[in-house]
């Protein structure tokens, strides 16, 4: 459960929602719960049949629901809405905003900023963060504690970094972005040259573009580009313990979830999902669309709208019907066996 020092109303809810109420006048609203962790001020949602008694037996003040659903619910205080979930999360998402203690614009005393960067006059640089030279950083934007930014780096409005995240030179980010901790933007890409029995390191002279409303979670990596750019587009969300190698070109709107590596120069189009711990060849083209399963390991181009599983990876339905076939393997080998001792006889 999750109290908000913030009291609302169902009329709050319908103006940041829509949808319709349909119960009592007068209640108050002040947390957010699972059905059965709420209590009289709490605000729960349902969809799925299998959780009615759960939904029926709960205390909660307010419930989300479907307009086809009222009748299963007849005593409850509801929002009617045809998207109860997404109405819900909604609901969440701007509670929190407006609950949230937002910390005073201004520069912290133990900040360092360089003075040929431009900060905007209502953002936030916290406590021992470091931003270099050349840098911009855009209104309403929040840097927390112990951030190091590097020159020449490029931040929008909105974007939010968690403490001790870490910004390489060169690196443009766009408006509304969030950086969770731990998470390096920019560095070198790994790139070497054997030449006479020695590693030799590649120059990584490139940087990282992310656009606007993508998130990347706890301590994930993204390469700056050999010459050029690695870049992640507009809305793609990034799980935690993700890789992103130098010079990937990540579409918009993909969803790439824990432990996810892409080797360098990989390119996905967008609405592409990664599952937890797929790895990506270098070189490969995921088109548009397409779902890899968890584990899966990509060692070829994946078409649009496909569906991919397994090591090496390969046509979900195809490898569904393998794993079926494989099962009958102990039976197909005794009839083979029998077959042979006929004709073993025969002779």
């Amino acid at each position: 459960m999750k109290k908000f020092s913030k009291a609302i109303t169902p009329e709050d809810i319908l103006a940041v929602c829509g949808g319709k109420y349909y119960g009592e006048q007068n209640i108050t609203l002040q947390s957010i719960a699972d059905p059965d962790e709420a209590d009289s001020s709490s605000v729960i949602f349902w969809e799925q049949e299998k959780y009615l008694k759960s939904i029926q037996k709960s205390p909660a003040a307010l419930i989300f629901c479907h307009p086809d659903k009222v009748n299963n619910l007849p005593d409850k205080n509801l929002i009617l809405h045809p998207h109860p979930y997404f109405a819900f999360l909604r609901l969440v998402d701007w509670w929190l905003e407006q609950d949230k203690e937002k910390p005073v614009p201004g520069i912290h005393p133990t900040a360092i900023v360089d003075s040929t960067s431009v900060i905007g006059e209502t953002a936030y640089i916290g406590p021992y963060s470091v931003v270099g030279k050349n840098c911009q950083i855009g209104n309403d934007s929040i840097i927390e504690a112990h951030c190091c930014i590097g020159d020449n780096v490029f931040i929008g409005t909105k974007t939010h970094l968690y403490p001790d995240v870490n910004i390489y030179e060169d690196s443009r980010i766009g408006n509304g972005v969030i950086i969770h901790s731990g998470t390096v933007i920019g560095a070198d890409g790994f790139g070497f040259i054997l030449m006479n029995g020695i590693q030799n390191k590649i120059p990584q002279i490139g940087n990282v573009v992310i656009e606007d409303f993508v998130e990347i979670q706890a301590n994930s990596a993204v390469d700056r580009g050999t010459l050029s750019s690695t870049f992640i587009g507009q809305g793609t969300k990034i799980d935690n313990f993700v890789q992103i190698g130098h010079n990937c070109r990540i579409g918009k709107h993909c969803i790439l979830c824990a432990q996810v590596g892409l080797a360098g120069s990989t390119i996905l189009g967008d609405y592409v999902y990664l599952a937890g711990q797929v790895g990506v060849a270098g070189h490969l083209k995921i088109g548009d669309r397409a779902m890899i399963g968890a584990q899966a390991g990509i060692t070829n181009n994946i078409p649009a709208d496909a569906r991919y599983w397994g090591s090496p990876a390969m046509d979900a339905d195809k490898l569904k019907r393998i794993l079926v076939s494989q099962k009958h393997l102990p039976e197909i080998y005794r009839f083979y066996l029998q077959h042979k001792k006929k004709e073993e006889e025969k002779d």
